[in-house]
Order: C-alpha cells, then sequence, then structure tokens
C-alpha cells in the first residue's frame, strides 16, 4: 500500500497549471535556443562570404602576379 499511496500523492502535486508551466518553460527555452541557432547562422554566412571575397581576390592576384611572370596567355 505504500507505493500505492505515494503514487496517489504524486498525482495530486501534478495539476493543469504545473503541466502549463512545464509547458511555458519548455516552450520558451526552445525559442531562445532558435534565436541562438540563427545569430550562429548569420556569423557563419557573414564569415564564409568574406572568406569567399577574400578568396577570389587572392585568386585574381596570383593571376595577375603569373601573368607578370610568365607573360599573358592567348
Amino acid at each position: 500500500m505504500i507505493k500505492r499511496e505515494h503514487i496517489i500523492k504524486i498525482l495530486k502535486k501534478i495539476n493543469i497549471e504545473n503541466i502549463h508551466q512545464g509547458m511555458d518553460t519548455f516552450n520558451k527555452t526552445i525559442q531562445d535556443f532558435g534565436d541562438s541557432m540563427d545569430s550562429i547562422t548569420k556569423e557563419f554566412s557573414a564569415d564564409i562570404e568574406k572568406s569567399d571575397k577574400e578568396s577570389k581576390i587572392r585568386e585574381q592576384k596570383n593571376k595577375e602576379n603569373l601573368d607578370k611572370i610568365l607573360g599573358k596567355r592567348k
């Protein structure tokens, strides 16, 4: 009987308000996580764009330097 009484005691503590508060907290946590992921994604996108631009500039400079050394191709 002790187990049954313990279970009943726990079930009495669980009510709609507690469940509602738990769901609200969970929802806010998920939204905060989503916002964090958005900001990280934006940072990575900016870094990738910057890296791509720098890579294209280096590639163009390397081509120009090779043209100076070897002469332009026909």
